[in-house]
């Protein structure tokens, strides 16, 4: 199926739009207005199997590579909106600009480094480590996608990091620490840092939002009743695959996003216990 640029580039933020819905909902979050700082917010997980979902699905946003037949894209989520913001097609009097910035604010979250201080007593260290969150968002992700059989490379990557922090550890007793990381990150790193976490998301819907309301206002046509309704294609909508993808993702631009736009509280953008006095 030969596509153009402007085809792949509406299934790209379609996909992209339906997996970050697929993240920041009502029914894996709650949003609560702070009580403590107007015009912020706090995000509480409803319990720990939304908690573990909400992890997996980001990992999968952020790192998993989708197929580059539909996207022309050979990378995640992330890489595919990358795309986007380069190619914008549909960008009308800099719409785009929103979503560039969420963008830059998301993966300056995840490539950032902080020492942490993990007591492992399955290996008997209590380690003091440096690796960026998107490091720790493949550990939890993974960990809580798989079984411990298919957790080799999980094991692997653990132990090149306490190599490279100078911690010692048989590779074979790895998989056995797996719950002591675990442990940390879904117990106190991944629900301190859940507020931020889901607004940085959030935004980057918006984002896409704000860049394709000028073209679903141009392109939307109502029927003869209240309830028909059709879109105009831009120009370069050839293929009738792609006609549907650009059909569904304009649906999705006339419902909006699922939660509001919300600041984090202050608080949540600070450090975890797990990053203080970290010497």
């Amino acid at each position: 199926m030969e596509l153009n640029p402007i085809e792949r580039e509406a299934i790209g933020l379609c996909i992209s739009l339906e997996a970050l819905n697929d993240i920041v909902n009502h029914a894996l979050l709650d949003v609560r207005k702070s009580t403590r700082s107007p015009g912020e917010a706090e995000v509480y997980f409803k319990d720990f199997v939304h908690r573990s979902l909400f992890v997996i699905r980001f990992l999968d946003f952020a790192k998993e590579a989708g197929d580059s037949k539909l996207t022309g894209v050979s990378g995640s989520c992330i890489n595919v909106l990358d795309e986007a913001c380069q190619s914008k097609s549909f960008d009308v009097g800099g719409s785009v600009e929103r979503l560039e910035v969420a963008l830059e604010d998301l993966r300056s979250w995840l490539d950032f480094k902080s020492p942490l201080k993990l007591w492992l007593p399955t290996l008997d260290i209590e380690a003091k480590i440096e690796v960026s969150r998107m490091e720790f968002l493949k550990i939890s992700g993974n960990h809580s996608k798989h079984n411990i059989s298919r957790l080799t490379g999980v094991s692997k990557g653990i132990h090149t990091i306490l190599l490279e922090h100078k911690y010692e550890v048989p590779i074979e007793a790895i998989p056995l620490a797996l719950e002591d990381f675990q442990e940390h990150l879904d117990e106190n790193y991944f629900i301190y840092y859940g507020t931020w976490m889901a607004q940085l998301l959030n935004d980057v819907r918006w984002g896409i939002q704000r860049y394709l309301e000028p073209v679903y206002i141009s392109c939307f046509r109502k029927g003869s009743d209240d309830f028909s309704y059709r879109y105009e294609y831009p120009a370069g909508f050839e293929n009738e695959v792609s006609k549907q993808w650009f059909w569904r993702l304009m649906n999705h631009i006339r419902s909006a996003p699922y939660v509001e736009k919300f600041s984090a509280n202050r608080i949540f953008k600070e450090q975890s216990s797990l990053e203080w006095d970290v010497q």
